[in-house]
């Protein structure tokens, strides 16, 4: 998994001497201090190439923070507490550094989503005073989420618990429960869409108009494998977005280092979850 935040430098240094042979002690010697000191910035600024840890402003958006926490696994160390709460219930267990190794999810996905309702929600992932948010791993096979709480305190973003759930005890239960048949029942989900279905295509440069398009029930089970959906681990990035409403969901599919962007958007129609457009 290639790393999406890195932080570069360039140094360069010139030195230029001039004159001839009868120059003074007292130029030779500024010379040499000159030299000297050229060659202590260059030796700091080598000693920063071999800095292992990320700039703090990795921890200003969470995002940021997040690509270098699965991406660097000296950086994860150094960001997780131990030993680390599992809170399962009233039952709560304790993770060392050992264990974390074994059944950490953070190195497994090539992406993420993001479950909201509201367009303006989105504008928190920019926002750079949140000082909570939580990865959601939903076991869809097993209808058990792993919701992973960062806090920030003292400008550090930090992993300091997990709490176990059943999938039925979260806000969008009904909303996953549709989803899980979903994308694992090809019959219920030929009957779960809007026909025809709304493709919207998003220009590379962003300024020309977006393209749209429809297409039927036939076409979409045919050219579905080009708009992956999510069917065993679900993982949702959840910076603090409304989730009150149990008629319309968007789930937003972020790439992590490959540029994927896609947006699926769900409704109610009446007691049916229906998929009624797709933005990429």
């Amino acid at each position: 998994m290639k790393k999406i935040f890195s932080t570069s430098a360039a140094v360069a240094c010139l030195l230029v001497s001039c004159g001839d042979s009868k120059m003074t002690n007292s130029y030779a010697e500024e010379d040499k201090a000159e030299e000297d000191s050229a060659e202590a910035f260059i030796g700091d600024t080598i000693h920063l190439f071999d800095e292992d840890v990320p700039p703090v402003a990795a921890d200003m958006l969470f995002s940021d923070f997040f690509f270098n926490f699965i991406d660097d696994p000296k950086f994860q160390a150094q960001r997780v507490v131990m030993p680390l709460p599992i809170r399962d219930g009233d039952e709560v267990s304790y993770l060392n550094k050992g264990q974390w190794k074994s059944m950490n999810h953070f190195l497994e996905n090539d992406y993420y989503y993001v479950i909201f309702e509201r367009e303006e929600d989105l504008e928190l992932q920019k926002d750079t005073s949140l000082t909570h948010v939580a990865i959601e791993w939903y076991n869809l096979a097993e209808s058990e989420v792993d919701k992973c709480n960062f806090d920030r305190s003292h400008g550090r973003w930090m992993l300091h618990d997990i709490v176990r759930k059943r999938i039925q005890d979260t806000p969008n239960a009904n909303f996953l429960d549709f989803y899980t048949r979903f994308v694992t029942d090809s019959v219920f989900q030929r009957e779960s869409i809007t026909q025809p279905i709304k493709l919207v295509l998003i220009s590379d440069d962003g300024e020309s108009e977006p393209e749209e398009r429809y297409v039927d029930a036939d076409e979409w089970m045919e050219m579905k494998e080009d708009f992956p959906l999510a069917s065993k681990m679900l993982v949702n990035m959840n910076y603090g977005q409304t989730c009150i409403s149990q008629n319309r969901k968007t789930l937003m599919l972020e790439g992590i280092s490959n540029g994927m962007l896609t947006t699926f958007r769900f409704a109610k129609d009446g007691e049916q979850w229906r998929l009624t457009e797709i933005e990429y």
